[in-house]
């Protein structure tokens, strides 16, 4: 068992990565054309829309998608139970929350135009928020070729059609709209692969199941709450309390961040749910998993803060250039928190699966709280830097946090 599971995951693993390298660059390209296109400014108007929408995306899955994942891993004939109410809650809970996006940004301190594309935005998200069903399916049986491929396409997209869109009109509204017509095609595209392991797909509206889920499944939302809050903070309260050219500055610098970002990515998409069965079936070879998780993933991310202090300057100014220096600082504050980062996707990918979701809960919203009250104080203070300074602090005390609550010689205890 443990040589046949080493070998599904290394398969995973490698379908991921070679789609996160060919997305990774494509979608760095992008962010480089368009920095370099509209400057600072256009950059932070272009993050504040898509972090935002993804903000108040917070009512969107009330955590049935990963109670969904965990169930359907651990046992697939669950699916066929399950898929029917967990989709038609689903498609409610997105309509609610576009009208709550459009309610909101109607008041926003922002131009017309922005307003228009952030409403924009938030109808593009409900397809994505329906069709993350579909990719919990896809990684429940431990598959991920096809959302290795969906990616794919959909950054594809991004840079040749959105790239030419931009180098035309060299404007944000119409680069934004040929994204969201890249991001339908993806969600089509996760939908479709996904029947594949569906033999009927059917809708059922039964409140009364809902409520039995969300018992469920509460904890999963809490911790889906707090790192939205935690990950998507910043940058909003950056654009609206320092500017949209303090937002750009802070959004190269977390760019060249969320670079690295793709290898705990993947460990934790090919390994959560193996680790949601072994849980159940192999808590000796879960320990396992989990020791030689901990230790690749401890070592690179040192390995990346290195990297990124060092040669800080010379990243900005190959990617984004000279309007962009001021980001140098921000990326070297920044460089401290990437081994937290990398370890605390393991940690709650742990916790998660081996039903410690309420633990986790708990960290999650302490260090989401944590973020917002210095994200607060100090971008009020010291801007862009400040903002990194808040990452790194939070990052560092989830991972104690976390570190006590997993004791590294295992679980089977």
């Amino acid at each position: 068992m443990a040589e046949s599971l080493k070998l599904r995951l290394i398969k995973n693993a490698g379908w991921l990565f070679g789609a996160e390298i060919i997305s990774k660059l494509l979608a760095y390209g992008v962010i480089v054309i368009l920095s370099r296109t509209l400057g600072p400014e256009g950059l932070g108007q272009y993050s504040f829309i898509f972090y935002y929408v993804g903000l108040l995306g917070i009512f969107s899955d009330l955590g049935v998608g990963y109670y969904f994942m965990r169930e359907v891993a651990r046992d697939k004939s669950r699916l066929k139970e399950l898929l029917p109410d967990v989709l038609g809650f689903k498609i409610v809970l997105a309509g609610i929350n576009f009208l709550i996006i459009v309610g909101i940004t109607l008041f926003l301190p922002k131009p017309g135009w922005m307003k228009v594309l952030i409403i924009l935005a938030g109808a593009e998200a409900v397809l994505t928020w329906i069709a993350g069903i579909f990719v919990r399916i896809i990684y429940a049986h431990e598959v991920t070729k096809y959302e290795a491929m969906a990616r794919a396409v959909e950054r594809f997209w991004a840079f040749f059609v959105g790239g030419a869109v931009l180098y035309v009109f060299k404007s944000l509204s119409p680069f934004i709209v040929a994204l969201l017509a890249g991001y339908t095609l993806r969600e089509l595209l996760r939908i479709r692969w996904s029947l594949r392991f569906v033999d009927e797909l059917r809708v059922r509206f039964r409140p009364e199941v809902w409520k039995n889920l969300l018992m469920k499944s509460y904890p999963f939302w809490f911790i889906g709450l707090f790192t939205l809050i935690y990950y998507r903070t910043d940058m909003v309260m950056l654009s609206l309390l320092r500017g949209d050219y303090e937002t750009g500055i802070y959004r190269a610098a977390f760019t060249l961040i969320e670079v690295s970002l793709f290898i705990p990515g993947i460990v934790v998409s090919t390994t959560m749910p193996s680790m949601a069965r072994l849980w159940k079936e192999d808590r000796k070879t879960l320990e396992t998993l989990f020791k030689k998780s901990f230790q690749m993933l401890a070592l690179i991310g040192i390995g990346g803060l290195a990297g990124y202090y060092i040669f800080a300057r010379l990243g900005i100014l190959i990617v984004f250039g000279e309007k962009f220096l001021p980001s140098v600082p921000v990326l070297r504050i920044l460089a401290f928190a990437v081994p937290f980062m990398f370890l605390n996707s393991l940690f709650g990918s742990y916790m998660n699966a081996t039903g410690r979701e309420l633990t986790f809960t708990k960290i999650t919203g302490f260090t989401a709280l944590l973020n917002v009250v210095l994200n607060y104080v100090l971008i009020l203070n010291y801007g862009a830097e400040g903002a990194a300074v808040a990452t790194v602090v939070s990052q560092g005390i989830a991972s104690v946090l976390s570190s006590y609550t997993i004791p590294l010689r295992g679980s089977s205890k």
